[in-house]
């Protein structure tokens, strides 16, 4: 019998039994407004999700709230009470989003199976009491094997650097005064992207010690690619006379930013100057990365899920059809993990699985794919090992675990029962087929040992 994932952390048992309660409830006087789910028991989401001073919302795959963190509460008026279990599209979603909120609903249940994201955009929400809230809003949705994905939005809230652009345009003391106090980069170019003025903020990250920037081209202090996509952006604002907005990496230290570009306009209407405000935004782009992590991984051992694995292994066997280079997979169980839970407890048991994880990155290479597929099954491809050293290296996994239980002080022993299988290019099969045959030689490793 295997550990029907009897070892999950806390927070996903809430995160289902919350799906759970919304997709139909036990209790027939329950309300959606008293749903609730406790996020305290993971610190990893209290850091990212409720210390955060950027409004994040959690929703089901029907846009039923679960989650609002303090700063939601902020940004758009309505407490956690009043949100949790109301429609995300009911509460902050203007009827001109509606058609689109829906759209993105459902395309949150495909992106969900890829592993990619939603496409970062600027809009305009709605604040409880009617007026429209601007923000960079980015979306991504956290797959759950046998459920349906949870939603995740992070909203940046852009206020107060939309103020800050009007105040530019209308009083050059306004703007002084404005960009030299805030966080952000500014910074005006002229049609041949020479500096017309710069913050404090930008001089000190470009390394300017005065105003020596003065009429110097933005190709003096940035590589050309950075050139170019600078100058088609700044392009776009001087025909078009409209603000744009786009996410751009600095190949200097490696950080995000927001850049909005907007006209400055002679009498005539033509533009004259671009004026760029760059938003840093490196620490909403580490939160999104942590979300996808949570995605990709197991919680409990921080090897590949399910999903992470399949995700990564149809990649290689891509690579090696084209390269013609064959790959194994070993596919191991631990042996009476359910008699280990019985006996000693689950948080025994979820040592087991832990310390068996370790043997595993102890023994194979980081760019090895390792991964908990299962209950108590573990998945790895060692990548480029050639069939005359696949022995060697099962040799060596038992000899691991061999020395573990050596210097091991627990009641029992850990064992492993394990099957290889062998990937043919030649003769390619689908990466399930590939599973089952290293499963059925994994089964026949473990009865042998039963009758030995």
């Amino acid at each position: 019998m295997k550990d029907e994932n009897k070892t999950k952390k806390q927070l996903i048992s809430e995160l289902i039994e919350l799906r759970r309660r919304i997709a139909g409830f036990e209790n027939g006087d329950e309300k959606r407004s008293q749903l609730k789910v406790s996020l305290d028991s993971d610190e990893l989401f209290r850091d990212l999700m409720d210390y955060v001073p950027e409004s994040i919302q959690g929703y089901t795959a029907d846009g039923t709230v679960f989650y609002w963190n303090k700063a939601s509460e902020q940004i758009y008026g309505y407490t956690a009470e009043e949100a949790i279990g109301k429609n995300l599209g009911d509460l902050i979603v203007p009827p001109d989003l509606k058609q689109a909120f829906q759209e993105c609903l459902a395309i949150g249940k495909k992106i969900s199976k890829s592993g990619e994201f939603f496409p970062a955009s600027e809009l305009l929400l709605l604040h409880k009491e009617g007026n429209l809230v601007p923000v960079y809003s980015i979306h991504t949705a956290v797959y759950r094997d046998g459920s349906e994905p949870l939603l995740f939005c992070i909203d940046v809230d852009l206020s107060a650097m939309k103020k800050a652009e009007g105040a530019l345009q209308e009083s050059e003391e306004k703007y002084r005064s404005l960009v030299e106090s805030t966080e952000d980069s500014i910074y005006l170019v002229d049609s041949n992207y020479n500096y017309l003025f710069m913050n404090k903020k930008h001089i000190m990250r470009l390394g300017f010690s005065g105003n020596e920037y003065l009429g110097q081209e933005y190709s003096k202090s940035h590589n050309p690619e950075e050139t170019a996509l600078f100058s088609a952006k700044a392009n776009q604002v001087f025909d078009s006379g409209e603000s744009i907005t786009h996410e751009y990496k600095s190949n200097k230290d490696g950080r995000y930013f927001l850049l909005t570009l907007s006209p400055i306009k002679k009498d005539d209407g033509k533009v004259k100057a671009v004026t760029v405000v760059s938003k840093d935004i490196t620490d909403y782009k580490i939160i999104e990365e942590k979300l996808h992590t949570l995605s990709l991984t197991d919680e409990l051992t921080g090897l590949y899920n399910r999903r992470g694995f399949f995700t990564l292994a149809e990649q290689f066997l891509k690579l090696s059809r084209r390269q013609k280079q064959g790959i194994f997979m070993l596919y191991a169980d631990i042996d009476n993990l359910k008699e280990i839970n019985d006996t000693f407890g689950h948080k025994e048991g979820d040592l087991a699985l832990i310390n068996t994880a370790d043997i595993l990155k102890r023994n194979y290479r980081e760019s090895d794919i390792i991964a908990r597929i299962g209950g108590d099954e573990f998945v790895v491809i060692p990548i480029g090992t050639a069939k005359d050293n696949i022995e060697i290296i099962i040799s060596r996994f038992d000899k691991s675990i061999e020395t573990y239980n050596s210097k091991s002080n627990r009641e029992y022993n850990l064992s492993l029962s394990y099957g290889l299988a062998f990937y043919d290019p030649a003769n390619p099969c689908s990466l399930d087929e590939l599973l089952t045959q290293a499963d059925k030689t994994m089964y026949e490793h473990k009865n042998h040992k039963k009758n030995s």
